[in-house]
């Protein structure tokens, strides 16, 4: 979109980013005073002053969404040999993926972390010339100002929009193992609203309707799922049913599950972690 950038793109890109990206107020301020300083016509270093509060902007979203102790909790955390801190482009990759191992991002989500974070990271390269303000980085142009605030609000929403889309392929990815795992903690716990419902309840199987990501940091993942599970009811003995006097009868009810596994393992989802809860009440209406 060079040279034919306006002041209603910046204005749009802006809006998707305070709407789509964290719930900040420090962002929202940075974003309306850079874009107040990039229209101020009577500022003739108005572009190096919007440079130096985009670079500020896209520091504190790498900071405040990739804290540096989260960065180096991660499996995939390597130090860089050039520094004793977290990188940019770490941090970036935390956002992306959190905790999860490369080859599951890779393989499965098929995502790269690395690309993604690329021009977020080189649109900050370009600001840091403009920060310093020399008699040849001199900024004023208004279409060159309009550029750099729509070419860095565009990257920071486009990264964290990359990140929301990994999570959504997350589900995917774990669908099955969280089936295995959902249907054999129903039939290795006691579930105490089932168990009131007959004189013997047998969990048949279940259905997933709907799988969130929660949470998603350096060590864990943790996901709620709902679907309904299928039992059959029996009231009496295996003799009573036998001799017709007692019976069997099939129903479904809807369930809610917290389930937690570790980020570094995140196929690897232990029953016993699982917390579930069956909601009955329409038995008994």
């Amino acid at each position: 979109m060079a040279n034919s950038v306006t002041w209603e793109d910046v204005e749009a890109a802006r809006r998707d980013l305070i709407e789509h990206g964290p719930c900040d107020r420090f962002l929202e301020k940075i974003c309306k005073g850079a874009i107040k300083v990039g229209r101020d016509k009577t500022n003739p270093i108005r572009g190096n002053l919007v440079a130096s509060a985009l670079r500020e902007l896209a520091t504190h979203v790498l900071h405040s969404l990739a804290p540096e102790d989260e960065v180096r909790r991660c499996i995939w955390f390597k130090q860089a040999v050039d520094t004793k801190t977290v990188t940019r482009s770490q941090r970036a990759r935390y956002i992306v993926q959190a905790g999860l191992p490369n080859d599951f991002v890779t393989e499965k989500l098929k995502v790269d972390a690395g690309a993604v974070a690329k021009p977020l990271l080189a649109a900050m390269d370009k600001l840091h010339k403009a920060t310093h303000v020399r008699a040849e980085t001199v900024v004023y142009k208004g279409s060159a100002v309009r550029e750099m605030l729509y070419n860095v609000l565009t990257e920071i929403h486009t990264l964290l929009e990359d990140a929301a889309n990994a999570r959504h392929s997350i589900k995917d990815a774990v669908s099955t193992s969280l089936q295995d795992a959902v249907f054999e903690s129903l039939i290795l716990d006691t579930i105490q609203e089932l168990d009131e419902l007959s004189t013997h309840t047998r969990v048949d199987g279940h259905i997933i309707d709907e799988i969130k990501v929660r949470r998603l940091d350096a060590a864990e993942i943790e996901y709620c799922v709902t679907g309904d599970v299928e039992v059959e009811l029996q009231y009496g003995s295996n003799s009573d049913v036998t001799h017709d006097i007692g019976m069997r009868s099939d129903d479904n009810y809807p369930y809610k599950a917290r389930v937690i596994a570790a980020a570094g393992k995140p196929l690897d989802i232990d029953a016993e972690a699982i917390r579930l809860s069956v909601d009955t009440s329409s038995f008994y209406e």
